[in-house]
């Protein structure tokens, strides 16, 4: 029995929820100051690759030992420009050959490549060799023995799986958002976060001196209590609002394992649409422009303004229509997020909206200076007797209205947050990891907001105003479908 057979017969015949002990499988996440934390990477498609030449390779005390992925390599991929990543890479590796004139390429090899590529230039060879390459994460869970830590750059319906399987391995994670694309996962993930204790951490985690700034405004009661946030986004920047699921039937790709792309989700029939950057529209696999985008800017209102759970959630979508037998048909998609929407998140001392697809919020008359108008993405964060507007999407840059108030408040407003608050983001959970403790963007810490887009989804597809019992973790509106809130799974996936 060769080493593949050996995993397919036994971890893969486990349940990702089986837990098995760090001592077992290999070591815990605290890790001496003077070692290199090992790093494996699950996920080499364009984020991964970008995560890797922006974040970690660069650093001296972080080591990448292993790259999984179940797509060998090809030039398929969708990103925001033709030869963006190509060109990224060519001046990280100093290599102008790299990639694809015509395509574009990520993937394991190409991972790979750059990871290589780019120790050697470092210790001035011509190669160098040292990586593990996997297809399955749970082959490279069973020999992960000195790895400490494993980020987990995947499709988001393969957050929640492979994030509890890392926890329950012993190991540290760190993951992109969503924390997972159901609520049952989401739920099941802060648990076992909890149980394990081992260090988590969600890379939307943001942490920058605007906001502390703009906390240090909202705790100073410079527009008295905050009653309402509008957050919103011209997101999404891929297509979605399929109003069904494609009928066109294309060949499985050479060098992708299709099967363990779709990994917790039962088969279906390949289509190029289901992955790379448009996973991210479709409900099965994705989590809309709320899950993509929200997880950065909601955090930093749940982080300021500390909500608690949410109480209701209801939405409105954008719709569509079809031409059947020459009728046209009111659609509502079953399978994919729609083009816009706005959601409604109820909390008891406060509430937050959302809008996506370029839908804003209404402006009260005179806020605004005449003929200004509302940037493509901002914020709102409206007080008793006066509202602070950010000018970009994590108001980053942000001012007070009315403009009069702005001139009479701004330059007494002193900062009063630590600075050693403000850290680098690889930092903070590179320090949690060697400290053994939870980093402050752990899977613990996003429960809350987690829990609320996970609702937040449901209420897109079902068009109900849902209303939540967080202490039961009990929906009690309505009739919700239990394939809502959670998923079919594929024999051996479920957690």
């Amino acid at each position: 029995m060769d080493r593949r057979e050996f995993i397919t017969t036994t971890v893969g015949a486990l349940s990702v929820a089986t837990v098995l002990p760090g001592r077992v499988i290999g070591r815990t996440s605290h890790v001496s100051p003077n070692d290199k934390i090992h790093v494996a990477l699950i996920g080499c498609g364009t984020q991964g690759l970008r995560q890797l030449m922006s974040d970690w390779l660069p650093r001296d005390d972080i080591h990448l030992v292993a790259l999984c992925d179940p797509n060998k390599d090809s030039e398929d991929y969708r990103d925001w420009s033709p030869h963006g990543l190509r060109n990224e890479v060519r001046q990280f590796l100093n290599n102008p050959n790299w990639g694809s004139e015509t395509g574009i390429r990520a993937g394991l090899m190409a991972a790979k490549e750059v990871v290589e590529g780019h120790y050697a230039n470092k210790r001035g060879q011509s190669n160098w060799h040292g990586l593990k390459l996997y297809s399955d994460f749970r082959e490279m869970l069973a020999e992960s023995e000195g790895i400490d830590v494993i980020i987990n750059v995947t499709p988001e319906h393969l957050h929640g799986v492979i994030n509890i399987a890392v926890m329950k391995a012993g190991k540290a994670v760190v993951s992109h958002k969503v924390l997972a694309n159901t609520l049952h996962e989401v739920h099941q993930t802060v648990q076992v976060a909890k149980e394990t204790g081992v260090t988590s951490h969600l890379l939307a985690w943001n942490n920058d001196p605007e906001l502390y700034q703009l906390w240090e405004w909202i705790d100073l009661g410079v527009i008295g209590k905050v009653k309402e946030v509008h957050n919103w986004s011209n997101r999404p920047v891929w297509p979605q609002g399929w109003l069904e699921t494609p009928k066109e039937e294309m060949a499985i790709p050479d060098g992708l394992d299709w099967k363990l792309w779709l990994g917790c989700v039962p088969d279906r029939p390949y289509h190029i649409d289901y992955t790379h950057a448009l996973f991210r529209g479709w409900y099965e696999f994705g989590s809309g422009a709320l899950g993509d985008m929200g997880y950065y800017s909601l955090w930093r209102t749940y982080r300021i303004l500390n909500p608690g759970p949410v109480i209701s959630v209801q939405s409105n979508a954008a719709t569509g229509a079809a031409i059947v037998r020459n009728q046209s048909q009111w659609r509502r998609s079953k399978v994919a997020f729609p083009t816009a929407s706005m959601v409604h998140f109820e909390h008891r001392d406060v509430d937050i909206f959302w809008y996506d697809g370029g839908m804003k919020p209404r402006i009260p008359k005179g806020l605004l200076a005449s003929g200004e108008a509302l940037p493509m993405e901002g914020a709102l964060y409206v007080g008793e007797h006066g509202v602070i507007m950010g000018n970009d999407f994590l108001s980053k840059s942000f001012r007070l209205l009315p403009e009069r108030q702005m001139i009479n408040e701004q330059g007494s407003i002193p900062i009063k947050r630590p600075v050693e608050a403000v850290k680098n983001l690889t930092d903070e959970y590179v320090d949690a990891i060697r400290e053994g403790k939870q980093s402050r963007g752990s899977y613990i810490n996003v429960a809350n907001l987690a829990e609320a887009c996970a609702l937040a989804n449901i209420s897109l597809r079902t068009d109900e105003h849902i209303t939540w019992d967080a202490v039961n973790q009990n929906i009690t509106s309505g009739n919700v479908p239990q394939e809502y809130i959670t998923r079919e799974y594929r024999e051996g996936w479920s957690v």
